[in-house]
């Protein structure tokens, strides 16, 4: 829902006149679109006030001296004579602290109070009724009762005053302001000003051609009557989160200041970057392989941003969709029971860590959803910052490179036939089979998308032979694995992995099952996530001579590959059953 700001918002209103014109004693007057019969008796008080405008009918009332003197500061005077229709809740003197509010500024008087208290349209009421009014802030209210009445339980004092262009109602009290979770990022009661200022940083106003009232063309340029611009600020989009919307329902966690430098120290370490390193576009060992060096036009900057990025990623949810909706109800000193909840981004959270999230926060309901804020961003790294990286052997794009074998390496899909004796599955239903001819020993590189400045645990997913044919004989492979990256000063660089359990550069999978084979621990010293088509690499090669070929399959089958953050991989060995990502 776009928020409107005219350039001269008085004659945006008055331009439109939506009701018909009545005959009445003295004269023609704007009458409600509403049949004033159902509401109305044919008094002559009724019919007097009916030939005032809601404006004269409010000046006129000694009791709403105060509420007309803060219409008049914002011009409202003006708007409420003209012919549009509108229904004003009036509040009565003295039951507001009038003062305070006429210490505010025009432009936040005119938002919190002033179209707080309006609704375009007539709304009398007669016998019970329960009605959700939008008001011009676009705030939407209750208005309800039976014998007696009442907006947001503020009680109405004298309903259904018939004006020329309208209905006044008047309150015995002002109709409490409820801001949404966007007008809510401020530093007013809480010590938030560090994500308030980066949000807003990207507040802009566009200009709504089509609302607004073209002019002449001078000069060979259209002009403006009357131009309309709208708020607007891409963070809603990137995020996937209008929380600027009154019609939206959301949660967002909003870290206190000191959160939010606590959450960017921790997350900076993940995106550490170089302002020149090498990359490797041909993945042949050695003097064969083509490298480029890259320049980042500002590392620094880039760390920045990212870093800023990843903190919002998942700050925010959708009340109306899967689990979320438990957030409804969710208050202040309880635990979160729910199977998991789902980001605006799409990251899944499963419960225990959900509840995680807030613990020790304060709830904070606002007229869209509700606002936790908290001290401590209690999200797992893997789950937002960090997470596991899963590269499908079979996608073409990258596949970085292939040696040594008999033929192009092909892909297999296992849907619907897989041997039912094999333990496991394949991840998508398809997996990558290099070939290998009488001697040939294959050897295939696929890039590694995605990957951050920090330690990861590696592993290869092996299909076993028997995948599909029952009649295979599923012999173990034999592998040796490389990583290429560009070292601590940007050079392009190959590690050999070791194995972890007896400090060989061999590795060997169990063929009765798909087998998770743990290639070791490995540290990248830059993140390549966020330069764009640069990746390191990683090499799987069969390593099975002629007198091993009895014991051994030469032929690679690779799932995928799995780089799982090491503190990721050490908690789930401490937390058998752990759930987490897409599980």
């Amino acid at each position: 829902m776009k928020r409107y700001i005219s350039k001269n918002q008085t004659r945006k209103l008055l331009r439109f006149a939506v009701c018909t014109l009545l005959p009445l004693a003295g004269g023609w007057a704007a009458a409600s679109c509403s049949d004033w019969d159902d509401h109305y008796d044919a008094s002559k008080q009724v019919l007097d006030t009916q030939q005032h405008t809601l404006w004269e009918n409010i000046e006129q009332n000694s009791n709403l001296s105060q509420f007309a003197s803060l219409l008049k500061k914002t011009g409202y005077d003006k708007v409420l004579q003209s012919s549009q229709t509108f229904t004003v809740w009036a509040p009565t003197n003295d039951s507001f602290d009038y003062t305070a509010l006429n210490a505010e500024s025009e432009s936040r008087l005119l938002k919190e109070f002033v179209m707080n208290h309006m609704a375009r349209n007539n709304y009398p009421v007669s016998g019970p009724t329960d009605q959700r009014v939008f008001m011009l802030n676009e705030k939407m209210m209750r208005f309800n009762g039976s014998d007696g009445y009442q907006i947001q339980d503020i009680p109405v004092q004298t309903a259904n005053i018939a004006c020329g262009n309208g209905t006044l109602h008047t309150l015995t009290g002002k109709i409490p302001f409820l801001p949404n979770i966007y007008e809510s990022l401020n530093s007013e009661q809480f010590a938030i000003d560090s994500i308030s200022d980066y949000f807003h940083s990207y507040d802009s106003r566009k200009f709504d051609e089509q609302n607004s009232v073209a002019g002449p063309i001078l000069n060979g340029e259209q002009t403006y009557l009357d131009s309309i611009f709208y708020e607007h600020n891409d963070l809603f989009m990137r995020n996937r989160a209008y929380i600027d919307r009154e019609d939206s329902n959301y949660t967002m966690l909003i870290p206190t200041n000191e959160a939010w430098e606590k959450a960017r120290q921790t997350i900076s370490k993940f995106y550490n970057y170089l302002p020149t390193f090498e990359f490797a576009e041909n993945t042949a060992a050695g003097a064969n392989g083509k490298i480029t060096t890259v320049s980042l036009k500002d590392a620094n900057g880039l760390r920045d941003s990212m870093v800023n990025v990843m903190l919002m990623s998942d700050l925010f949810y959708n009340n109306n969709i899967l689990d979320n909706g438990k957030l409804n109800d969710l208050q202040e000193g309880q635990t979160l029971r729910c199977d998991s909840l789902m980001s605006t981004l799409g990251t899944k959270i499963f419960a225990g860590d959900a509840a995680l999230l807030f613990e020790n926060a304060k709830r904070v309901d606002k007229s869209n959803g509700a606002v936790w804020v908290t001290d401590s961003l209690r999200l797992r790294p893997w789950a937002s910052w960090n997470p596991e990286i899963v590269q499908e052997a079979e996608s073409s794009t990258m596949l970085a490179g292939y040696f040594n074998t008999s033929a192009e390496p092909v892909i297999n899909n296992v849907r619907n036939n897989q041997n039912p004796a094999v333990e496991g599955h394949v991840s998508n239903g398809r997996y990558l089979q290099a070939p290998s001819g009488l001697s040939d020993n294959p050897e295939v590189d696929f890039y590694l998308p995605s990957v951050r400045s920090t330690t990861y645990s590696i592993y290869a997913v092996i299909v076993p032979a028997n995948i599909t044919n029952v009649n295979a004989t599923p012999l173990p492979h034999r592998l040796a694995a490389t990583i290429g990256y560009a070292d601590e000063k940007g050079k392009m660089t190959e590690q050999a992995q070791s194995n972890p359990t007896n400090g060989s550069i061999y590795f060997i999978n169990d063929p009765t099952r798909i087998d998770t084979l743990y290639l070791g621990d490995f540290t990248f010293p830059m993140a390549f996530y966020g330069t764009g088509s640069y990746y390191p690499y990683i090499r799987l090669r069969s390593r099975v001579t002629n007198s091993l070929s009895s014991q051994y399959d030469r032929t690679l089958r690779i799932d995928c590959l799995i780089l799982r953050p090491k503190e990721l991989d050490t908690f789930l060995r401490e937390h058998p059953g752990y759930k987490y990502g897409n599980d």
